[in-house]
């Protein structure tokens, strides 16, 4: 990260790298902006651009233009998906964006020989890092590590890592951690029974610690500003920006809650309970995130 992304509490942000990657293969050769405001596109390119300053695309990004090639594209994705993109989640997620691309390649005149090669190419290896990874997670107790990156997440937390958000912010943060990470690939790939558990053990402490920065307890209903009320504190609008980018797939009628809080540019949802609780925002969150 450049030393900008890295001065705030935004560099605690494991799952930052992990969703770049995605929707960087999600823009590859897609002529609609998935971008849901100009917060989260400029967040994203800035962060395309520190990514780009850390290998040799910066001997590619002297020619603007050819950023934006499908050949030069595949291979940056390629290059970061092996060297950033760690989660189980990112890579299948990848994998099915290339399978997506490499269906409309044998219909679509505009891929060359040497773009449909790469597609193949990185499909295999994304084949192959998905089943390493998912074999790799099966050797080990899952429960465990995924019970063991929910404390350390949520121990973060009250050390104030995220308090540059506003409190429903930082449950927000907290549980996009936990998605992307192994407490995620623990929810995906163990048994109901502990995905059971372990959703019902970030709901517990999400909501425990929602309710101790306002100063409440759980079931104590405070008017919706309050839980979206960010603090004054240096880098705000990146904060925001940040934010605004992680909640960009985010549906106003599917997840009302996590819409409200991310995307502060728009109204309110109808969804969105006026006057609320911590029981009752950290559990709709943690539904709409993990579930």
């Amino acid at each position: 990260m450049s030393s900008l992304l890295l001065e705030g509490p935004i560099r605690t942000l494991e799952c930052l790298s992990e969703k770049f990657v995605v929707d960087f293969a999600n823009g590859i050769d897609v002529a609609r902006d998935p971008w849901r405001s100009q917060q989260s596109k400029a967040f994203y390119l800035r962060l395309k651009e520190t990514f780009a300053g850390q290998n040799r695309l910066r001997q590619w990004s002297l020619d603007g233009a050819l950023l934006d090639s499908l050949e030069v594209s595949l291979a940056w994705l390629a290059q970061l998906t092996g060297t950033v993109a760690k989660s189980h989640l990112a890579a299948t997620l990848i994998h099915e964006r290339i399978c997506q691309m490499e269906a409309a390649s044998a219909r679509v005149a505009y891929y060359s020989p040497e773009g449909r090669s790469q597609l193949g190419q990185i499909k295999q290896q994304l084949e192959l890092r998905v089943t390493k990874i998912a074999q790799q997670l099966q050797a080990i107790d899952l429960y465990r590590q995924g019970t063991v990156h929910c404390e350390q997440v949520f121990s973060r937390w009250r050390a104030g890592h995220y308090f540059s958000f506003s409190p429903a912010g930082r449950c927000y943060v907290a549980l996009q951690e936990l998605r992307w990470g192994a407490f995620g690939d623990a929810l995906r790939l163990g048994n109901e029974e502990q995905a059971t558990q372990l959703l019902e053990l970030a709901r517990a402490l999400a909501i425990s610690r929602l309710a101790e920065d306002v100063n409440a307890s759980p079931r104590t209903r405070h008017y919706y500003h309050e839980w979206l009320a960010t603090p004054s504190a240096p880098g705000l609008m990146e904060h925001k920006d940040a934010l605004v980018w992680l909640g960009n797939g985010s549906e106003s009628e599917l997840h009302p809650i996590s819409y409200s809080v991310t995307q502060s540019w728009q109204g309110i949802a109808l969804g969105m309970p006026r006057i609320c609780s911590a029981l009752r925002l950290g559990s709709a969150m943690t539904d709409e995130v993990l579930s």
